[in-house]
C-alpha cells in the first residue's frame, strides 16, 4: 500500500532476527537443553554457540547465583524452571550472576517466559538477559554494608542450633535480624520487619542497627528495649511515615527459657518435639506508630529438641494459583510435612523456603523473606 512493501510472517527467519538482537537470547526445551544461543548471549558471556548448543543450561555454562550467593541452576528457583513448570512470564527483570567463560560474574537483568506449541501446551523457555554491570555496582556495595549488620555472634555452642534464611526482595531490604551473646551468656535475637522494600527499607534498617549499638543496656527487659526502640522511630515515623514490626526475646541456653515482647511482628512458633505447636507473645503496636506503647513480655521454655521459629510476613503473605493466601497457619502445615520426614523430626530452613516457593506458583517470592530457627539441643 501506497508504494510500501508488506512483509509478511515467512520473509522472517527466527534466528536471523533472534541474532540481530542487542540482548542475550537463548531457548530450550522443556528440559531445559538448549536449542538456540544468540550472538548477544556469546558476546555477554564469553560462551559460544558451538560450546553450549544441545547442553543443558545448567551443565556448569552459566552456573547462575543470585544476589546472596545462591546457586540457582538446577533449583527449584532457577527462574526459567519456575517460567515453564508455572506456564508464567517474568513481569519485572530479576537479577542474576551469570558465570562468564573466563571465570568472572556478570551481572545480568534477566527476564523469561514459557514457549508454547499451536495448542498451548509448554513445551520449552526462552531467556532473555542483559548485562547490569554498569547500574549494579553502587547497589552491591549497600548490600554489603547492609550485610554487616546483620550479625549472629556467640551462637557456635553445643547447647542449642541457630539457623537463619534472610533473603531480600531487592538487592537490599527491610527485614532486619541480629543475634548477640550477651556478658552473662544469654542471647538476645531481634527479628525486624521495615515497611515497604529497597533502598528506603534498607536505609530504616540500618537506623536499627544503631539503636540496637546504642541502647544495648536495654536488653535485659525484652518489653523495655522495645520501647525505646518505639520512642525513637516515632520520631522518624512522624514525618516519613515509617513504622516497623519487631520481635525481641532473651534466651538462656543453660535453662532453655525465653522471654520475649512483640510489636505489631507476626507470632514465633514452638514446634514441640512431641509435635505440638506453641504461639508465644502477646501483640503490641509496631514499632514508631504511637509515641509511647506499654509492651509486654512474655515467658516460655524450650525443652531438648524444641525449635523456635521466628519469620517475618514474607513467610506467609503468599497466594498459591487459586489466590488462597497461605498464612501461618499454612506454614505450621509446611513445617509439620518436613518434620515428618526429617529423621531428627527437625524441619531445615531452606527446604521450607523452596516448599514457600512451590507454593506460590510464582518465579520468586513476592517479599522480603527472613527464618530464624532457635533450637535447643
Amino acid at each position: 500500500m501506497n508504494g510500501s512493501t508488506m512483509l509478511t510472517l515467512p520473509d522472517f527467519d527466527p534466528a536471523s532476527l533472534i541474532d540481530s538482537l542487542a540482548d542475550g537470547v537463548y531457548i530450550t526445551d522443556a528440559e531445559r537443553k538448549i536449542l538456540l544461543w544468540n550472538r548477544a548471549a556469546e558476546r555477554i558471556t564469553g560462551w559460544s554457540a558451538a560450546e553450549v548448543v544441545g547442553r543443558t543450561c545448567f551443565d556448569n555454562i552459566l552456573c547462575h547465583i543470585d544476589k546472596d550467593g545462591r546457586c540457582l541452576c538446577g533449583q527449584e528457583s532457577c527462574p526459567l524452571h519456575r517460567s515453564v513448570v508455572t506456564g508464567k512470564p517474568s513481569e519485572a527483570p530479576l537479577l542474576v550472576f551469570a558465570l562468564h567463560r573466563s571465570g568472572e560474574r556478570v551481572p545480568v537483568e534477566v527476564t523469561v517466559a514459557p514457549l508454547r506449541d499451536r495448542h498451548g501446551l509448554t513445551i520449552g523457555g526462552i531467556e532473555v538477559f542483559r548485562d547490569a554491570s554498569a547500574g549494579v555496582h553502587d547497589m552491591l556495595r549497600a548490600k554489603a554494608i547492609q550485610d554487616l549488620t546483620f550479625k549472629c555472634e556467640g551462637t557456635d555452642d553445643p547447647r542449642f542450633e541457630l539457623e537463619v534464611c534472610h533473603h531480600s526482595h531487592d538487592i537490599v531490604g527491610g527485614d532486619f535480624h541480629r543475634v548477640e551473646r550477651l556478658d552473662d551468656g544469654r542471647l538476645a535475637l531481634l527479628v525486624a520487619d521495615v515497611m515497604g522494600h529497597g533502598v528506603p527499607a534498607a536505609l530504616y534498617t540500618m537506623h536499627l542497627a544503631s539503636l540496637w549499638d546504642h541502647h544495648r543496656d536495654r536488653f535485659a527487659s525484652p518489653a523495655g528495649f522495645l520501647g525505646v526502640l518505639n520512642q525513637r522511630l516515632h520520631l522518624v515515623a512522624v514525618e516519613a511515615g515509617f513504622f516497623a514490626t519487631a520481635v525481641f526475646a532473651i534466651y538462656a541456653p543453660d535453662s532453655g527459657e525465653l522471654v520475649l515482647a512483640r510489636a505489631g511482628h507476626p507470632t514465633p512458633l514452638v514446634f514441640r518435639r512431641d509435635g505440638s505447636v506453641e504461639a508465644v507473645g502477646k501483640s503490641r503496636p509496631a514499632l514508631g506508630m504511637l509515641p509511647e506503647v506499654d509492651y509486654q513480655e512474655c515467658r516460655t521454655s524450650l525443652d531438648p529438641g524444641d525449635a523456635m521459629l521466628f519469620f517475618t510476613d514474607g513467610a506467609f503473605e503468599i497466594r498459591d494459583a487459586r489466590d488462597e493466601e497461605l498464612g501461618v497457619e499454612g506454614l505450621q502445615r509446611l513445617v509439620h510435612e518436613q518434620r515428618s520426614s526429617s529423621p531428627d523430626t527437625c524441619f531445615q530452613l531452606p527446604a521450607i523456603e523452596e516448599q514457600l516457593l512451590r507454593y506460590s506458583n510464582e518465579l520468586h517470592l513476592a517479599d522480603d523473606l527472613t527464618l530464624l530457627k532457635l533450637r535447643r539441643v
